[in-house]
């Protein structure tokens, strides 16, 4: 099939009819004008967009301007990259700036500190050396004080002593079974739970008390916890912190208390079988019973060691001051 006005051959009638519309060299033999054209970066002209399109695909020119295009949007973009990195680097280093700045300032705050931390110590060390020589000095004037003391007794203060003690009842003589028997008798439930200081007057009533009126034992001196007692032959003996006293005391104490403290337990067991589950209240207050007894027996225990009889001791001292 061919067009009758440029002799141009088509296939079908289809693509002709299309020539005939937009083929410009044909329109241009008809004396035709073209209503629309689409122009390519090129110079070339096209009656529809799709030739222009498929043109396009292989025009060397408008592929370098895509190109073109194309590379200044990627600069643009790097320009902004670049501008906001700088932006950014600019806050960094005003950033370190500051941080060094502060860290400068902190460091010298630190060395002041480190100054005045090291007069400190050298007064505190200063301090430390007077209070050990004034310490040292307070040691040896309470020495002297104590050995002239110790060396001032007196003739006077010895017959004093002697007219509390009793020449016919004396420590030596105190048999640990009598001790026990008295307890026995007197000593209750009552006095065990008065503890350590309940003893100590116990024992000043019914053991250290003899029958003519005098005492086995005295205390010549409380704050040390000096005592005197004579022996056998009517010498008189010191007793630090009474402990031949003590000596005498432990075996007969630690006896008749267990005896008291089995008795009160004994009593707190059988009353707890003996109440409902419902009872809490009183459950709660045998077991306070309990330990309340563990405590004062425990406490009487001691009455002798050193480390725990601080109320015996003084109880005892005060008592038997003379």
């Amino acid at each position: 099939m061919e067009c009758q006005h440029c002799f141009t051959s088509f296939k079908n009638l289809s693509n002709l009819k299309v020539h005939l519309k937009s083929s410009k060299k044909c329109l241009k033999l008809r004396g035709l004008s073209i209503d629309s054209t689409y122009e390519c970066i090129c110079k070339n002209i096209f009656t529809t967009k799709v030739n222009l399109i498929v043109h396009q695909e292989s025009c060397k020119e408008y592929s370098i301007l895509q190109a073109t295009e194309e590379l200044m949007t990627k600069l643009n973009l790097n320009e902004a990259i670049i501008k906001e990195l700088s932006e950014k680097n600019e806050k960094n280093e005003k950033l370190i700036v500051e941080q060094q700045q502060k860290i400068a300032t902190d460091y010298n705050e630190y060395i002041k500190l480190q100054v005045r931390y090291e007069d400190l110590e050298k007064q505190h060390e200063k301090t430390i050396s007077k209070l050990e020589l004034k310490i040292a000095q307070c040691d040896s004037f309470i020495q002297t004080l104590a050995r002239e003391g110790s060396n001032k007794v007196t003739t006077t203060n010895n017959i004093s002593v002697r007219n509390q003690l009793s020449s016919t009842f004396t420590l030596d003589n105190l048999e640990p079974k009598k001790i026990e028997e008295t307890m026995r008798e007197h000593y209750t439930e009552r006095d065990f739970f008065g503890g350590q200081k309940r003893l100590a007057n116990f024992f000043m009533e019914k053991v250290i008390k003899t029958p003519d009126d005098k005492m086995l034992i005295c205390c010549t001196d409380t704050s040390r916890k000096k005592f005197k007692i004579l022996d056998l032959r009517g010498n008189l003996k010191e007793d630090i912190e009474a402990r031949t006293l003590c000596d005498k005391l432990k075996v007969p104490t630690q006896m008749v208390t267990k005896e008291i403290y089995d008795t009160v337990i004994d009593k707190i067991d059988r009353e707890r079988e003996r109440l409902s589950l419902d009872d809490r209240s009183r459950r709660e207050k045998l077991i306070d019973d309990s330990m309340r007894a563990q405590r004062f027996y425990m406490d009487i225990l001691n009455f002798d060691d050193l480390n725990y009889n601080q109320d015996f001791m003084h109880e005892l001292c005060v008592l038997l001051n003379v």
